[in-house]
């Protein structure tokens, strides 16, 4: 039996050491290098395959731009870089402009869709940015497969508010447009007396409002300038924002918004009172064309009540 043994184990080596002696000869004999594979632990993805079409970065120019909270916002560029396990790293890249006169920030974090689906673990850089002026910002996540760079940016969707506020939405898709409302500068100008104080209306602009479960609703601001009369008395004349008040085209009467449009000011004799924020701010149904009536009253109908009629268009 141990005769027996031996012989199996000599013949199992000499099969074997044949074996390992053609894989490391060429044709003619001669020698050739091995090549290692590494092999990921079990359970992790497979190591990206150099050279393979999922293993360079890619960039693809957006260049879309849209609208919210007193910024435009425009898309830059977005980047996919493909990790050594099948998935991927993607930044955004964005500019902000802050078209108001105030140093501004966002009040919402953003928000990313990838296929129709949140993401929530996507990171965000939106800067503070001053009045007037432009600062870069940028979002950041990373997916754990994927087809492939060009197919994933076109699943990408950025989101500005939520679906019960006026959204901007930037598809990352060459030919998707955004979903954004452009603001809009009116050329109205006009006045009301009452006593002794004039208001003069010298602008006005209709925005999409973003305030919380304000979807379809507009900002429309008018302007103002306040002069008062020589028969004000010692004490000065005040004027709130409660004696401003539109009759919308639908035919509702609507107050100025003081949480957006606040007016509280003392007008004394031969006074004007020209603010770049005085202005007073009306919520009203999009899309906000039609005719509308503009009036003032400070004695609460005493007296006779000015009004004044425009057109948006």
């Amino acid at each position: 039996m141990r005769s027996t043994f031996a012989t199996v184990g000599a013949a199992v080596l000499i099969a074997t050491s044949a074996v390992l002696m053609t894989a490391c000869n060429d044709k003619t004999g001669t020698p050739v290098p091995t090549t290692s594979v590494s092999v990921a632990p079990q359970g992790a993805g497979q190591p990206v395959k150099p050279g393979g079409t999922n293993s360079q970065a890619v960039v693809r120019t957006i260049g879309k731009t849209g609208w919210y909270e007193g910024f435009e916002i425009t898309v830059d560029k977005a980047t996919v870089t493909p990790d050594e396990f099948g998935g991927a790293k993607v930044r955004v890249d964005i500019t902000y402009k802050n078209t108001t006169t105030a140093n501004k920030t966002l009040s919402v974090v953003p928000t990313v869709q990838i296929g129709g689906a949140i993401d929530g673990g996507a990171g965000w850089n939106s800067p503070e940015v001053p009045g007037k002026g432009s600062a870069a910002g940028d979002v950041t996540t990373s997916v754990k497969k994927f087809d492939n760079a060009e197919h994933l940016l076109d699943t990408v969707t950025i989101l500005y508010g939520s679906a019960a506020e006026n959204q901007t939405k930037f598809p990352l898709k060459a030919d998707a447009k955004v979903e954004s409302i452009a603001p809009r500068t009116l050329a109205i100008t006009g006045k009301l007396t009452q006593d002794q104080t004039t208001v003069e209306i010298t602008g006005a602009t209709l925005t999409p409002s973003y305030t919380k479960n304000e979807a379809g609703k507009m900002e429309l601001a008018l302007k103002f300038k306040l002069v008062g009369g020589s028969g004000i008395g010692d004490g000065g004349l005040n004027v709130f924002s409660e004696y401003f008040t539109i009759k919308a085209p639908g035919g509702q009467t609507v107050v100025d918004d003081q949480l957006r449009g606040f007016i509280d000011e003392l007008l004394s004799r031969n006074q004007t009172i020209d603010k770049p924020d005085l202005q007073a701010v009306f919520v009203v149904p999009a899309p906000a064309t039609g005719n509308y009536t503009l009036s003032y009253d400070a004695t609460k109908g005493k007296n006779a009540v000015p009004t004044f009629s425009f057109t948006v268009s």
